[in-house]
């Protein structure tokens, strides 16, 4: 490889003020600054850091188009029972996360012995992508069954983030947890 394809291979491909969308969440803003990191703010106007392997650039036609669009409602409406965050209120300071195995991505192709991990994986990615959000509200939903899931999730809540978030049960099968 040359010196000139290594450069080319180096620079970015976004830029600040370009439109984003978050891949292992439901959530599109902007860039609005590049460093070791990339800042990006959200449509409801809070701003996190992402690594450039967590979002893809868009376009603001095409963002505005999906928006619109009435298919994306009636596919929002059919995933009820989603893993990807859905926003709720006006202000999308809650989400519901459905940490049932079958609506993880992948989920299913996980093998029986690995799909606690799995699923506390994904649990601890919502829960650190959203800690800069205070007073944010996440409901996961982690399902009654015999109670290894919700045991997994208030230990860890206990243990590694009591400083950084607290929580409360909702329904049995649900726990919703409040960022500090």
């Amino acid at each position: 490889m040359t010196k000139k394809t290594e450069n080319l291979m180096l620079m970015p491909d976004y830029q600040v003020g370009d439109c984003v969308v978050l891949m292992d969440a439901n959530l599109r803003g902007r860039i609005t600054a590049i460093g070791r990191r990339v800042r990006i703010e959200l449509e409801d106007g809070l701003e996190i850091e992402a690594s450039p392997c967590e979002f893809v650039v868009t376009q603001s036609e095409e963002m505005t188009t999906l928006q619109e669009s009435p298919l994306q409602s009636k596919v929002a409406s059919s995933h009820k029972n989603s893993a990807i965050p859905k926003k709720i209120g006006s202000l999308n300071r809650a989400i519901t996360v459905d940490l049932h195995i079958e609506q993880l991505p992948g989920g299913n192709r996980i093998p029986q012995g690995k799909r606690l991990q799995y699923q506390m994986d994904a649990f601890h990615r919502i829960l650190r992508q959203h800690l800069i959000h205070r007073g944010m509200r996440i409901s996961f939903i982690h399902g009654i069954g015999d109670g290894i899931l919700k045991t997994a999730i208030r230990k860890e809540l206990r243990e590694t983030y009591a400083l950084r978030c607290s929580y409360n049960v909702g329904d049995p099968a649900v726990t919703v947890v409040t960022i500090k």
